[in-house]
């Protein structure tokens, strides 16, 4: 994947990669975190005590992930699962901390680390049924967010290892969802695609990301399409969380001016369409974001960088709603 690149000191413990290929893409691309070695006397103490504390202490807080990964590996093993209590993202929790700690394998050989990594993507595989459908909670909220960090968790993990174990999960769960969404399965919406964007957009930018990782042009198709979608085959009519503009679902994406909504979906919107937009040369994706972004920074943004304002939707409020003593941001 990164055939013809140039490495460029920045800095001192940072190097960027200037690529020309042959399809569209950015100018100036960073190169895998594995490819980087971090000696500075001012980062890799820091790392070195995420590994020693800060990685050991989230594994602790994302236990309950595991014990709902393992409640649905011994349900479709056929073992009883008796007072087992689903929810709804605890498991994006556990694969956000896989990521992070796949990262510091980059440090040094860690086979502490990778044995813990290895036996969590044993865990998942088993909780995965064979057509590739992945989420345990069963009630679908959250579902395409909670595999979406899967994915990210996947690529950190192959990049840092080589191993595909979780990868292979990975790209099963995303040609499942392929088929259920735009080809359709017998199994879900009488057969016919259900062709609806997730509420929470994580998923567009991890697609993004296994298309890099892999190479495979489906994942990209897959991003755009449910972008194309956004706004479009489903508008929600309600209030609060079911509002249009709660999950940037009031107008189709590229026709979209301000931000609006759920500040972290919509941020996981925007990076998505960025991608979206350069991969395939779109640039209405990012015509889109100039307006976009102009409307954050002029009317929505704290001077910290903050954004969404308002604790009740964790969201963006009115035009210059910043309040300075109480913001969810």
């Amino acid at each position: 994947m990164l055939s013809g690149c140039k490495k460029v000191l920045i800095t001192t413990s940072v190097y960027f990669c200037f690529l020309s290929l042959a399809i569209a893409d950015y100018p100036l691309r960073p190169v895998p975190f594995n490819a980087v070695e971090i000696n500075s006397d001012f980062w890799r103490p820091r790392l070195q005590t995420q590994r020693k504390t800060l990685v050991p202490f989230a594994f602790e807080r994302t236990q309950p992930g595991v014990e709902h990964l393992q409640a649905a590996r011994n349900f479709l093993a056929g073992e009883k699962t008796e007072g087992h209590r689903a929810h709804r993202f605890i498991d994006s929790d556990l694969y956000k901390v896989m990521e992070g700690a796949a990262y510091l394998l980059q440090l040094r050989q860690d086979p502490e680390l990778e044995s813990k990594l290895d036996d969590l993507a044993d865990l998942i595989s088993g909780a995965q049924e064979a057509d590739g459908y992945l989420y345990p909670f069963v009630v679908h909220s959250h579902e395409l967010y909670n595999v979406g960090h899967l994915y990210e968790a996947a690529i950190a993990y192959y990049q840092a290892t080589g191993n595909k174990k979780l990868l292979n999960v990975a790209e099963k769960s995303a040609q499942h969802i392929n088929k259920v969404f735009f080809t359709g399965d017998p199994k879900y919406n009488s057969g016919k695609p259900v062709r609806q964007a997730p509420g929470h957009q994580e998923l567009e930018l991890a697609l993004v990301k296994l298309h890099r990782v892999t190479g495979k042009q489906l994942y990209l198709d897959m991003a755009r399409k449910f972008l194309e979608i956004r706004g479009v085959t489903y508008v929600p009519d309600g209030e609060g969380v079911m509002s249009p503009t709660y999950a940037q679902q009031h107008a189709p994406v590229k026709n979209q001016n301000e931000a609006v909504g759920h500040a972290v979906r919509a941020t996981y919107l925007y990076s998505a369409m960025a991608d979206v937009g350069t991969l395939t040369g779109d640039t209405e994706y990012g015509n889109a974001l100039d307006r976009i972004w102009g409307n954050i920074t002029n009317t929505r943004m704290h001077i910290t960088g903050g954004l969404g304002a308002v604790h009740g939707i964790e969201g963006f409020g009115p035009r210059y709603e910043l309040p300075n003593a109480d913001a969810f941001n």
